[in-house]
């Protein structure tokens, strides 16, 4: 049995000592209150009484995946539920997940860590749901239960899925020293979302590309954050070696800027989509580090 993820409780903690400075527009202002209104209130829904036969996975997989593109997914990948991404004291009963990722913008993430990156973040984090939720409602609508996990953890709102790890076993990336999702369509300039339902789908498969080999040699997020919440060394964690970030000092500096981004900003994967695919074919040809 693997061991499960553990809520630090670090959101509410930042809430109380008045830590969490957001940016303030009239856009934001909108996200925010829409999240908590219409979005937190609406992650999961009836289930229509009429349930739809697939002949397979993989054929329930394909229409899972072209309905989320059209609502507005640039990833969408599939893996059954698993404790390594469910956080101990949760519990999901369904079996199977739709994981969503959603690219941020590659310009406003290079300003980070100034209020620009800051409001791209929540945009994503706010469109991202509304994918989800679209995505969970389509499942119901097929007979199948099917609850949204926000990607957006607040005080309040404890995270229920790691999405990072949910990412991984969908087979989108591998988590890079700077601890976020890396892809070879986005770089880290993603955000992840998961549904989770009953609908039989594919179990999914981890997915390498030479990430870790990378990361290995390359310092460049490490040096830049400001928190010094990056380690220099890998260690063991349920079971995986990762780079473990140290929540208690990238936060403080997340929550500055709702949002701090500077290691997406500097990360080396991090480059605009018409030159992200070069650089991930010469890391697989090369699969050694590099600063």
């Amino acid at each position: 049995m693997e061991e499960q993820p553990v809520y630090s409780g670090i959101f509410e903690k930042l809430e109380e000592s008045g830590e969490m400075v957001a940016p303030d527009t009239t856009i934001t202002r909108f996200y925010k209150q829409d999240i908590a209104e219409n979005q937190y209130t609406h992650l999961d829904g009836p289930v229509n009484p009429e349930v739809h036969r697939f002949s397979n996975p993989q054929e329930a997989a394909k229409l899972i995946e072209e309905f989320a593109r059209a609502a507005g997914a640039d990833l969408v990948g599939f893996t059954d539920v698993k404790e390594s991404f469910v956080f101990k004291r949760v519990t999901i009963d369904h079996g199977f997940a739709v994981v969503i990722g959603l690219e941020m913008d590659h310009e406003l993430i290079q300003t980070a860590p100034e209020s620009p990156s800051g409001v791209e973040v929540l945009r994503a984090y706010w469109r991202l749901a509304e994918v989800s939720i679209k995505v969970g409602a389509f499942i119901r609508s097929l007979g199948y239960p099917a609850l949204v996990h926000h990607p957006r953890s607040y005080a309040g709102f404890p995270p229920t899925i790691l999405q990072t790890v949910a990412g991984v076993e969908a087979g989108f990336g591998e988590v890079g020293r700077l601890g976020v999702l890396i892809t070879e369509e986005f770089g880290p300039r993603v955000r992840i979302a998961t549904v989770t339902t009953d609908l039989e789908l594919p179990k999914g498969t981890r997915k390498e590309f030479g990430v870790k080999e990378f990361c290995t040699g390359c310092t460049v997020c490490q040096e830049a954050c400001q928190g010094d919440a990056i380690p220099d060394q890998q260690e063991v964690v349920r079971g995986h070696l990762k780079y473990t970030i140290d929540p208690w000092k990238c936060l403080p500096e997340f929550a500055k800027y709702d949002g701090c981004n500077l290691c997406v900003a500097k990360c080396v994967f991090n480059k605009p989509r018409d030159e992200i695919g070069t650089f991930v074919e010469f890391v697989k040809s090369q699969r050694t580090g590099c600063k």
